[in-house]
């Protein structure tokens, strides 16, 4: 079995440490903020929320 992580799984991880090290407040409106995101996918099944989230990521790092 290999234990190695994969670059995701190294990226998921230092995304959920940096949001532990917030402060609660913060910690909680992350958590707000990710519902919202999650309604919205739900409210597009079939591709489109998913899309427009690949594109808010590229604009991102822009």
């Amino acid at each position: 079995m290999d234990d190695e992580m994969n670059a995701e799984q190294q990226t998921y991880l230092l995304i959920k440490d940096a949001i532990a090290d917030l402060e609660p407040d913060d910690q909680k409106r992350v958590a707000e903020a990710l519902q919202r995101l999650r309604d919205v996918m739900a409210d597009y099944p079939d591709g489109h929320a998913v899309m427009a989230m690949a594109l808010l990521g590229a604009e991102i790092q822009r």
